[in-house]
């Protein structure tokens, strides 16, 4: 069955503005073939419940929100079937990570990711949204379902945790990578 006009329309249009910025949440939490298949069930669910999406600027905080649900839903799949194939002792080997997410974590960045993993889950997801997303206080907020300035407060403490995890695996001559430059430059 297909929908009217209208919802084609407005369906493309949201497809358009917002699948890189929801495919890329997801290749930052998956690897690559899952996902590629999060992103495409993200929008199978906006498809569906295309009267649930917001016509205005929300309508990216509403996909935002889905995505998380389905990439939290892939990640316990995922841990399931880990958990059942030990059970069984044949471990097959874990597949290989696809370009996109060998750039996306590239050496400069392992140590972030690194100190990251010493974070809980909702300090790695609120960090995600605000560092990587480069959403607002209350953009986070509308997909977490909490006040703006829980999350302004949640993002400090967090911020602060990360910065202790980095500077305690730096050795006194290494920087921050989340540190400014402040060296000047001399010509």
């Amino acid at each position: 069955m297909t929908g009217a006009p209208s919802t084609d329309a407005r369906f493309r249009a949201l497809f358009d503005a917002h699948h890189k910025s929801i495919h890329a949440y997801c290749l930052r939490r998956l690897p690559t073939e899952d996902a590629n298949d999060a992103a495409s069930e993200v929008f199978l669910v906006a498809w569906r419940r295309s009267s649930d999406v917001p016509d205005s600027d929300e309508a990216l905080l509403w996909l935002y929100g889905v995505a998380r649900n389905v990439v939290r839903n892939r990640q316990r799949a995922g841990r399931r079937q880990v958990r059942l194939v030990a059970r069984t002792k044949s471990m097959a080997p874990e597949p290989k990570e696809g370009p996109e997410t060998q750039v996306i974590r590239s050496e400069e960045h392992a140590e972030v990711l690194h100190a990251m993993e010493s974070l809980s889950e909702a300090e790695q997801e609120l960090l995600g949204h605000k560092v990587w997303e480069g959403l607002s206080n209350e953009a986070v907020g509308i997909i977490l379902g909490i006040s703006h300035r829980a999350v302004e407060g949640r993002y400090s403490r967090a911020l602060k945790k990360l910065t202790k995890q980095l500077e305690r695996g730096h050795s006194a001559t290494r920087r921050s990578p989340l540190s400014a430059d402040k060296r000047e430059t001399t010509t």
